[in-house]
């Protein structure tokens, strides 16, 4: 049986007066992956071959321009930051990214170019739609990069998702997902203690008013040198083990929480002189 046999009745017409064995809308895209006579009829194993070779192709050109995004170049493009949000979180997101990839079996390439790119276009400042406006920027780099678009409305997606204090946008694909927990394991553990005092110091805020048991869980924006890293910790980073979403996330962030957990009843131990 021909592939023309399977088609509607009007498209095996379109087809016929193409003189070709394929839908009007498919025969573009893989024309130039057909025998010159293209009026005889391929055996469907045949077609089927031809059209898979011609997919991995253009997936590999796809994964070509992932991998080709350059840290060197990439740093290029955000200014310089805080501590906290500076290129060493970008760098660690992607290897943590990377690593979720694997253990889930993700794309990698998508995942690691919403990694590089997620904090874009800038660092440190601005924060509250960095992630709509980090996409914006993505959108019109990887399309000068060359990448397809359906790879890069997935990296665009990633970027819109991941931010913690703007829920309207959810992760709906896995490599979303992954760049979501990744970004949020860097907000906890040891890392994200040091991230969030890092945060206090950029806008001189005190390292510490009150004890755990006593900030108030609803504080949710930075304000002032009121807002310490205890504030933090209440509102968001007790909270993030929570929402990841990945089984491999998960396995890392309880190391991490279990750890972070710790160092703040240390903290409030030796602020309160009871160590």
């Amino acid at each position: 049986m021909s592939i023309a046999t399977t088609l509607p009745t009007a498209a095996r017409k379109r087809n016929d007066s193409a003189g070709t064995p394929f839908a009007g809308a498919c025969w573009p895209a893989w024309k130039t992956s057909l025998p010159v006579d293209s009026r005889k009829r391929l055996p469907l194993r045949t077609t089927l071959k031809v059209l898979m070779a011609a997919a991995k192709r253009a997936s590999s050109r796809q994964e070509s321009v992932s991998e080709n995004l350059s840290e060197a170049k990439v740093r290029q493009l955000y200014s310089s930051g805080d501590a906290a949000h500076d290129f060493d979180h970008v760098l660690r997101v992607t290897k943590l990214g990377i690593r979720i990839a694997r253990a889930e079996s993700a794309n990698e390439g998508v995942v690691r170019a919403a990694a590089l790119l997620h904090d874009l276009p800038i660092s440190g400042s601005g924060r509250t739609d960095h992630h709509i406006s980090a996409a914006g920027f993505t959108a019109d780099y990887l399309r000068a990069s060359g990448m397809d678009e359906p790879r890069i409305e997935s990296v665009i997606h990633c970027i819109q998702a991941h931010r913690y204090r703007d829920r309207t946008v959810q992760p709906q694909t896995l490599e979303a997902k992954c760049l979501y927990d990744a970004d949020k394991l860097d907000s906890i553990g040891a890392i994200g203690v040091a991230r969030a005092f890092a945060h206090a110091g950029s806008y001189g805020g005190r390292l510490w008013n009150q004890p755990v048991a006593e900030a108030p869980p609803d504080h949710a924006q930075p304000d002032g040198p009121e807002y310490t890293p205890v504030h933090e910790y209440v509102y968001k980073l007790r909270r993030i083990l929570a929402t990841l979403y990945t089984p491999s996330a998960r396995e890392i962030g309880e190391q991490r929480h279990r750890f972070m957990s710790r160092y703040f009843e240390q903290l409030d131990a030796e602020m309160t002189g009871q160590l």
